[in-house]
């Protein structure tokens, strides 16, 4: 089993389909196919079967197709580890994190750290639910992850990095005081992303800790968006702290609810304890924590 067709076989995988995975790969699909042969061969038994005008992964494709991700990922993390020594530090680090954390606490930690190491590259992505941020650190897609409260025990450590206010955000003109409920903030409609995301979660649990069920006027899968929707006066939301406040220089109002509700973030990773320059990262991530408790 090689590299190459761990890699052939993830790119199938995910395209659903040889034809879109060699364009993707830029490679023939004779070539392609071939090397799906060999390695279907080899484990002794098919990973793809005919689905419509594509292909999905068999039970065994389902079986290897974590092993698979963490195999080359650890190729990636091997050629990475000399290259940094050549480099004199260079390398990439992965996070993942969703919008709610990805500027408080996180870009200061990697401003920090990317001012030692000039040469480190970091990657950034923002999953589609919390699940998926447990699920591509759990699996070795990424070194890092960022989630709210605290995660499950056993394949994963983590640390607490910060705590914030959820604030209340409403619309330019209005004027709610320096605080006001979740059943006042609920009268303007309330704006939030699909549940399972880290935003729906912070206005799901003020809303459960205030007794109400879910009343989410606009919903929108692009996080980006919902602070542009409450200035443009489409509803409500809540925030934490610190896009709270970027809000606030976009024109929305801001007010303290209450009753006072605050979130936890933390930095989850694979237990075992990373290595290299992921280990490096979370050093500097221990010494920030340390002096902000101390």
């Amino acid at each position: 089993m090689e590299r190459r067709q761990l890699e052939f076989f993830l790119a199938i995988a995910e395209a659903g389909s040889f034809t879109r995975a060699a364009q993707a790969l830029h490679v023939a699909q004779p070539s392609l196919s071939h090397s799906m042969r060999t390695l279907e061969t080899e484990l002794g038994s098919p990973l793809f079967e005919r689905h419509g005008r594509g292909v999905r992964l068999t039970a065994a494709g389902e079986a290897l197709l974590a092993p698979a991700r963490r195999a080359v990922r650890s190729f990636g993390l091997a050629a990475s580890a000399v290259r940094g020594v050549a480099d004199g530090g260079s390398g990439t680090l992965r996070l993942v994190s969703s919008t709610s954390w990805a500027v408080h606490p996180l870009v200061g930690l990697i401003g920090e750290f990317r001012r030692q190491r000039p040469q480190v590259r970091f990657e950034v992505t923002d999953p589609a639910a919390r699940a998926v941020v447990l699920d591509q650190v759990r699996t070795g897609q990424v070194d890092f992850g960022l989630v709210d409260g605290a995660p499950p025990s056993g394949s994963l450590a983590s640390l607490e990095l910060a705590e914030q206010q959820l604030l209340a955000v409403l619309p330019p003109g209005q004027d709610p005081g320096l605080s006001t409920t979740i059943e006042r903030l609920a009268r303007h409609g309330l704006i939030g992303t699909p549940r399972g995301t880290a935003l729906r979660g912070l206005l799901d649990g003020c809303l459960e800790a205030a007794g109400r069920a879910t009343e989410v006027m606009v919903e929108t899968a692009h996080a980006a968006s919902v602070v542009p929707l409450v200035v443009s006066g489409a509803g409500a939301t809540v925030l934490p702290e610190g896009m709270a406040v970027d809000a606030a220089t976009k024109g929305a109002r801001v007010a303290r609810l209450e009753p006072g509700i605050r979130a936890t973030v933390s930095l989850v990773w694979r237990t075992g304890g990373p290595h290299g320059l992921a280990a490096d990262f979370l050093e500097l991530v221990r010494e920030h924590h340390a002096g902000r408790v101390g």
